[in-house]
């Protein structure tokens, strides 16, 4: 088996029920009514994102912002996020902006993911401007009234000073001499409209064999995904990247690069994560190995969906274990399907064997699909236990992360089954890619 981990937030969905009546028109003679068209009108109600049931986010969120919709869904109600619901939080919770999953979304705070949160929102587009997050936070604090009018001056929802813009973003803090190591990549410009995915070829400076048991990563936010690859032993030498150059996978014109697609498929996954900050930490007795002079090839892809450039930025760090206590050496997993072709307007299940050629025991697993993906299961194939399922996710942006606390077994010849559901909402056909508007089938997990 070889395979990265993805990690993310754990997130599941939980069920919504809106109001199904006709949208009305919300008077903006009350403070909502000034939100709702200055805030939740151009940032939030938008076609595929949350404007109606027909979103191809909406199996993930349901949560519908139209005007007649927007209050009902959002004062005093569970947000579909489950941390964020045991954490007690409310989508809007009156008087209390530190416990509405609404404001902690449109805040522009990385820490969202780490408590998982989710991302920030709107994803992929312009933040709202920090006079706009001023006003709905006083708003909030005023009680969350529908029809009511706060004290505070309207004008502030005209500021075009971006709530991001207002905010520093804080990189890691190294690990202590001795205790592990730091990559990075530096900072760079994603113009408006366009998807911009980079690789960075970085050396770790181990001198020695290591074993890694816990990663760390922060990033700036609109990122897609992060992952840290490492380059197969047969990798032709003319292939292997120059240590810290920045390769472009499509150039400004949106095609691809040939050389960073060619050395893309000796590509060994080990790191990822779809959030913009996460801690993972393997189960006691566990841990990654990494060879002396070891080199990890750094992946960034960012979407900046707005009308103004942001900015991409990362650091890893990469914290040694004591080989003392070591029972286990953890193995990556991928199990990938590339035939994927989903017609328009329907739903389409894609499903694949895998097969172990050795025992494995597996304690970890997760998923990776686009924004499409509906539902991902994977069961067991063959063996007494042959189509029990053993994961189970309905959150493409913020997959489940299963840990087991009793592996999953499996002995040579047995192996893994995806079954995954896609909806196709839109009027095009699409299949396998790698950008955010094609599709990808990916089961991610560690074993031993």
């Amino acid at each position: 088996m070889k395979v990265p981990l993805l990690i993310a937030a754990i997130a599941a969905n939980a069920i919504l029920f809106y109001s199904c009546e006709e949208d009305k028109p919300v008077s903006t003679e009350s403070s909502f009514g000034y939100i709702q068209q200055k805030i939740l009108n151009q940032s939030c109600a938008l076609s595929g994102c949350h404007a109606s049931s027909q979103d191809w986010a909406f199996a993930e969120h349901h949560l519908i912002l139209s005007e007649g919709n927007a209050y009902a869904n959002l004062v005093n109600i569970d947000p579909s996020n489950t941390s964020a619901k045991a954490a007690g939080l409310k989508r809007v919770t009156p008087s209390a902006p530190d416990k509405s999953l609404l404001f902690l979304k449109l805040s522009c705070d990385a820490s969202l993911s780490a408590n998982g949160y989710g991302s920030e929102m709107p994803l992929g587009r312009d933040a709202i401007s920090a006079g706009q997050l001023e006003y709905l936070k006083n708003w909030i604090e005023a009680g969350a009234s529908e029809d009511g009018m706060i004290l505070t001056d309207v004008g502030l929802l005209d500021d075009n000073v971006t709530v991001c813009a207002t905010k520093e973003f804080i990189p890691l803090e190294a690990p202590a001499l001795g205790t592990g190591y730091q990559l990075r990549v530096d900072r760079f410009t994603i113009k408006p409209n366009f998807e911009r995915e980079i690789f960075v070829y970085k050396e770790l400076g181990n001198p020695e064999d290591i074993y890694i048991n816990r990663i760390e990563m922060r990033m700036r936010q609109n990122s897609h995904h992060f992952l840290v690859n490492t380059f197969d032993e047969k990798t032709p030498e003319k292939l292997l990247p120059q240590v810290d150059a920045i390769r472009e996978l499509r150039d400004d014109k949106g095609n691809y690069v040939g050389e960073t697609v060619s050395q893309m498929e000796y590509q060994l996954f080990t790191i990822a994560s779809q959030t913009s900050e996460m801690n993972y930490q393997f189960p006691d007795g566990v841990a990654l190995k990494m060879p002396a002079n070891h080199k990890l090839d750094v992946n960034v892809h960012y979407v900046n969906k707005g009308t103004t450039p942001i900015e991409g930025e990362c650091y890893i760090n990469i914290h040694k274990a004591d080989p003392a206590n070591i029972v286990h050496e953890a193995k990556p997993i991928m199990f990938s399907s590339e035939d994927i072709y989903l017609a328009p307007n329907q739903k389409t299940i894609v499903i694949k064997e895998f097969t172990s050629l050795e025992p494995a025991k597996i304690f970890m697993l997760t998923s990776h699909t686009h924004k499409l993906g509906e539902y991902f299961d994977v069961q067991i194939k063959g063996g007494p236990r042959n189509g029990e399922v053993i994961y189970s996710s309905n959150n493409w942006h913020h997959p489940l992360i299963k840990t087991y606390s009793v592996p999953v077994e499996l002995n040579a010849g047995e192996g893994l089954r995806m079954i995954v559901t896609y909806n196709n909402t839109t009027s095009k056909a699409v299949r396998f890619g790698l950008k955010s508007d094609d599709e990808m089938a990916i089961i991610f997990g560690y074993y031993y």
